[in-house]
């Protein structure tokens, strides 16, 4: 299919973007997102024109959802300081093979509030994710999106932090699966089908950790482990501007180098720079990975494809029970 993406908002504040399977009319468009539209107005207004903070995708905004839907739906979680774009080039490629994925921010850890110091006190993410999958089922009318969303069927996905509510959330009912990017499971254990997939440099989640949530989770479950690929692998973060920078570039760009303390430096620099491989090298096995996990749990494929050791990016090691 050819992308389409829509940004909406929910009740009770906060947008949801949605990325969906278009109709042809999507052919040949792109989207950009900017970093700075994440940032308090002070601090984005430091980046200057010639800093290039963007990620672009090949989709078109507000383009008719494909006429032959309804389609299944993944609610998606973003990490620590980040935002709800983070994974834009995953969503585009889940949309292109029949999947609608939607995130919102979270604001207990979004990049938002962490740089403002306003994240303590603020809702839980699970909050936000619940509060979107009952959103989307108001969506029937939209003169975009309605008859393209299938609220039967749902699975969810999340990267780093957004791995820990996902947890949380799949032991909801009517949760097909989840996808769990560099992360682990905290006391909960959902009964669903999942994936788990680390990236072996990672210094943020090591992969050892993401290996013991998968030894937790019942069967059926996946564990894929990227070689030369870090924690950011699962994020367009690496490849701002083309891939000529990530967020701490941005800030040195903006003069508050100075201000970013170790913690953050190192959580927003993890799998973007040597040893770690371009996070584009890495991508496609990622892409193959979840399309194929997804599929399966809607029952768009009779059996898993994909997700056994046929993958498309060199040096993963998977596991499956």
């Amino acid at each position: 299919y050819d992308v389409g993406v829509a940004t909406r908002s929910l009740p009770e504040g906060g947008l949801v973007e949605i990325w969906y399977p278009a109709d042809e009319s999507a052919a040949g468009g792109s989207v950009s997102y900017n970093v700075r539209d994440f940032l308090a107005p002070e601090i984005a207004a430091l980046l200057t024109g010639d800093v290039d903070d963007s990620i672009a995708i090949d989709a078109t905004r507000d383009a008719p959802a494909a006429s032959d839907g309804p389609f299944p739906i993944v609610l998606f979680s973003h990490g620590a300081s980040s935002f709800r774009t983070q994974s834009s080039h995953l969503a585009e490629h889940l949309a292109s093979w029949g999947i609608v994925t939607a995130s919102t921010d979270h604001p207990s850890r979004d990049l938002l509030n962490s740089l403002g110091g306003t994240a303590e006190g603020q809702p839980p993410s699970t909050d936000q994710m619940r509060s979107m999958r009952t959103y989307l089922t108001t969506l029937d009318d939209d003169p975009v999106l309605g008859g393209g969303l299938d609220n039967d069927r749902v699975a969810l996905g999340g990267h780093s932090a957004g791995g820990g509510t996902i947890a949380e959330v799949a032991l909801d009912e009517g949760i097909l699966g989840y996808v769990s990017y560099a992360s682990g499971l905290r006391d909960s254990v959902p009964d669903v089908p999942s994936l788990f997939m680390a990236g072996e440099l990672d210094a943020i989640i090591e992969a050892s950790r993401t290996a013991e949530a998968f030894e937790l989770a019942p069967a059926p479950s996946w564990l894929w482990v990227f070689g030369e690929a870090g924690h950011l692998a699962f994020s367009d973060l690496c490849a701002i501007g083309g891939g000529d920078a990530n967020l701490i570039v941005l800030a040195e760009a903006a003069g508050l180098g100075a201000f970013i303390d170790e913690r953050l430096r190192v959580l927003a620099t993890d799998g973007c720079e040597e040893p770690n491989r371009p996070v584009q090298d890495v991508w496609p096995g990622i892409d193959q990975a979840a399309t194929g996990f997804y599929r399966w749990v809607f029952g768009l494929d009779d059996e898993p494809i994909g997700l056994d050791e046929s993958v498309v990016t060199s040096g993963v090691t998977v596991t499956s029970k």
